[in-house]
């Protein structure tokens, strides 16, 4: 009977000590480097917006068309890098999302909701490259497409900035 009571002690604290060390995730690890390119890409592309403030003219797209390259390549080697990380759990994504509701922005949705606000980033440029270098793009364009970028921005960074925690 003690051996038994032995063996039972000994499985039951070993269990403990077991579960005591699990950690559940609820969020992909914080990753410095993430945050600071978006950082760096976010400061190119408002930077980029500023110089061409008043719209632009399809006849000078030349001049522009090198800083469109950086910006959907920068953003697109963001997407990559984001989606490296783990799957984040809808609890973490809620908390975020209350974040961001809270800020007056749209909510995150999607498995990768960094990699799918740097994506949908990426593919304001393009679009914004396309227009620029068919038609040149209207200061009302502009601001469209500006308003478009920092809403993705904001969820970006809000996203990766919770973490940190």
């Amino acid at each position: 009977m003690q051996s038994i009571k032995f063996h039972f002690s000994f499985i039951a604290f070993f269990s403990i000590a077991l579960f005591a060390g699990c950690e559940a995730t609820l969020a992909p690890a914080y990753d410095q480097a993430i945050v600071e390119k978006v950082t760096e890409s976010s400061d190119l592309a408002m930077r980029f917006f500023a110089e061409v403030d008043g719209g632009t003219e399809s006849e000078s797209f030349a001049q522009r068309e090198a800083v469109y390259n950086v910006l959907i390549g920068a953003f697109e080697s963001l997407k990559l890098q984001a989606k490296a990380r783990p799957i984040p759990e809808n609890v973490a994504l809620d908390k975020i999302n209350e974040l961001l509701q809270a800020k007056g922005s749209s909510a995150i949705s999607g498995e990768y909701p960094s990699a799918f606000a740097f994506e949908k980033i990426a593919e304001t440029f393009k679009k914004m490259k396309q227009t620029d270098r068919e038609n040149g793009i209207k200061p009302l364009a502009l601001q469209a497409f500006k308003g478009q970028v920092e809403i993705f921005l904001d969820q970006a960074i809000t996203y990766e900035s919770f973490l940190k925690r």
